[in-house]
């Protein structure tokens, strides 16, 4: 067995917001030094077991709730930043469309956020789409809002980024390191695990950031917290375009498409246009079983032929055979939104969690916020008055439920 010196900080969970946090400790800024930082996951970056893997996701400003969208301006800057650094494209500006019923109050609320934040948008009904967007039918009687800003960034080559920042910055990074007992002191933390060559490692740190998104709970449980988390395995399929298809064919690529959210129904459905895959990535929001994150599971063939008829609705120009399905795991509390805050004991202890379904995008601010948190930069977020940014993600929450605004979209 073999005993490492004492770090700064370990960071357990190796996900886009694991790195994230890693990333941010190990280069500071003007308020925080660079302290020595950890990095640990059983898994490469990237890896298909979790929530940080796939070809794309959607980074977007249309956010009702005021907090994400100034979350989402300052991650699109920490993205830029991160490609500065690395010399590498990371976004690709698509701008979104989001969808819906005439008169939808989801249409209504985006709107009026967007329009008080000043992000510019146009409205358009069924006719003014269907001249501007050919590749998705939007039905009578519907709306869309069109923001020309969003993007999609490529998932993982944007977690291996963050990894390789974070090294370059002095963190030590482990991808092969599975944690499996965590022992916390007043002083300190210990964390015990295997290597994937069966050597035993014991890893000993100052402070602790815990973002290790569907096995939180497991975790957790070891340092006295219940948290209300609900693991679920969502549905993604890539669709072709057709071959039959002679117009608009080449629209349908990242760059030549916009990111799609479609609000028609109570969990909305969504489009990225091709990137990597040879296909549109396509899921069905929130609408998963609930599920043991360490066991292997296909995908639900009911939430599969769901997503295929709206494919059939919504998208003309696609074949409806998808060229990959695959699993997403989602990691969500009862009110949608995150879990950013210290350890009601152990001020030491930083938990990051319920990311899933839209986090991927505020990595760059969610490390920072997690940074600033394990360095005692920022107060502790249960001290906070309610006007505070990060009051919404405090752990207290929990035990008055009633107080916190449900996340509808």
């Amino acid at each position: 067995m073999t005993a490492r010196r004492r770090h700064g900080v370990l960071v357990l969970g190796g996900g886009v917001v694991g790195a994230a946090a890693a990333r941010a400790l190990a280069r500071g800024d003007e308020s925080r030094r660079p302290v020595d930082v950890v990095l640990v996951d059983a898994h490469p970056p990237g890896h298909r077991h979790g929530s940080s893997h796939g070809d794309g996701r959607i980074v977007r400003l249309t956010y009702p709730e005021a907090i994400y969208l100034d979350m989402a301006r300052r991650s699109f800057a920490g993205w830029r930043a991160l490609e500065a650094e690395r010399d590498e494209s990371l976004l690709v500006t698509t701008g979104t469309y989001e969808c819906g019923p005439a008169r939808s109050p989801v249409i209504a609320e985006l709107a009026a956020s967007l329009a008080v934040s000043g992000v510019p948008y146009r409205r358009l009904d069924t006719e003014a789409s269907r001249r501007r967007f050919p590749q998705i039918e939007l039905p009578l009687g519907a709306e869309a809002i069109y923001q020309p800003d969003g993007a999609v960034i490529h998932a993982e080559r944007a977690v291996a980024a963050l990894w390789r920042s974070a090294d370059a910055a002095g963190a030590r990074t482990h991808s092969d390191l599975r944690i499996e007992a965590l022992e916390i002191e007043d002083d300190g933390v210990i964390a015990r695990g295997t290597r994937r060559d069966g050597a035993a490692e014991v890893i000993h740190a100052e402070r602790l950031v815990l973002a290790t998104g569907a096995w939180t709970s497991g975790f957790a449980e070891t340092l006295g917290l219940d948290l209300p988390l609900c693991v679920t395995r969502e549905v993604v399929a890539y669709f072709p375009i057709s071959p039959r298809t002679t117009n608009y064919g080449d629209d349908h690529h990242v760059g030549g498409m916009p990111a799609v959210i479609d609000y028609h129904e109570p969990h909305p459905f969504y489009v990225l246009p091709q990137i990597e895959v040879a296909g549109l990535k396509v899921g069905w929001h929130r609408t998963g079983p609930a599920t043991d994150p360490d066991t292997d599971a296909v995908p639900d063939p009911d939430i599969l032929r769901r997503i295929t008829g709206f494919v059939a609705d919504r998208l003309p120009y696609l074949d409806l055979h998808p060229v990959v399905t695959t699993t997403c795991l989602y990691t969500c509390t009862p009110d949608y939104h995150f879990v950013v805050d210290r350890h009601p004991r152990w001020p030491h202890v930083v938990l990051g969690t319920g990311f899933s379904g839209h986090g991927f995008k505020f990595a760059p601010v969610l490390g920072e916020m997690l940074a600033d948190l394990v360095l005692d930069t920022i107060p502790r977020a249960s001290d906070m008055n309610t006007t505070a940014p990060h009051d919404l993600f405090h752990l207290a929450r929990f035990a008055h439920a009633e107080l916190v605004p449900r996340r509808s979209a």
